[in-house]
């Protein structure tokens, strides 16, 4: 059913689908689709939180293996790098299902509250990663933990992938790169370009990337 949603709003979009449809393409009575989901609106949400994850039954973000190696990083630029490289792949599988979303969002309270509790569920784990910057005393001096939190959220956020990547063509990894070494030139005080910190990431090698990093 949710293979089925999702296809569907992609290729007619959220308000012309209906659950009937939903149904018929599933190969299921529509009353399974209301008992499972209730609302259009919540099977939307499901379709969301499936497809940012990547698999039907995963953890939260920031339980998953690639969040408590970052967590666990004792160097800052690795812990951007990690952060940068795995926030922008939930981006990377779920921005095609944003239309969508905000096409809910504006006639459906419920697909509103859910889409704020994923944008406060992504600003707390950007808090989460700042803090453990902070924690190891590699934050600017200037900044304090929440402004920084801030700037994470902004500069990582929705709206820039959306304008680089969806709208004026940049490749995933050149945004990852641009990402990473804008976040390191705000957050951190200046310091050496450490390769070993994307070395094994998709924009590790990027000369963008490279060359950003060399003004760290």
């Amino acid at each position: 059913m949710i293979d089925t949603a999702q296809k569907l709003f992609l290729s007619q979009g959220y308000p012309a689908t209906t659950m009937d449809q939903i149904a018929a393409g599933a190969g299921v009575a529509v009353q399974t689709v209301y008992y499972t989901f209730k609302t259009k609106g919540n099977l939307l949400s499901e379709v969301v939180d499936v497809t940012a994850a990547g698999e039907d039954d995963a953890l939260p973000a920031m339980q998953r293996p690639w969040a408590q190696d970052m967590l666990a990083a004792t160097s800052a630029q690795r812990i951007l790098a990690l952060g940068t490289e795995h926030g922008t792949g939930i981006y990377e599988r779920v921005a095609h299902l944003w239309p969508a979303v905000s096409a809910a969002a504006a006639v459906d309270p419920a697909v509103a509250d859910y889409w704020r509790s994923v944008t406060a569920g992504r600003r707390a784990g950007q808090g989460t990663m700042v803090r453990r910057i902070a924690q190891l005393g590699a934050l600017r001096p200037e900044l304090d933990p929440d402004r920084a939190a801030d700037l994470v959220h902004l500069l990582a956020g929705h709206d820039p992938y959306r304008a680089l990547v969806m709208e004026a063509g940049w490749p995933v990894s050149m945004f990852k790169a641009w990402v990473f070494c804008t976040l390191a030139q705000q957050l951190l005080p200046s310091q050496d370009w450490d390769p070993a910190a994307t070395a094994d990431l998709s924009f590790g090698t990027l000369p963008f990337g490279t060359a950003c990093g060399e003004r760290v």
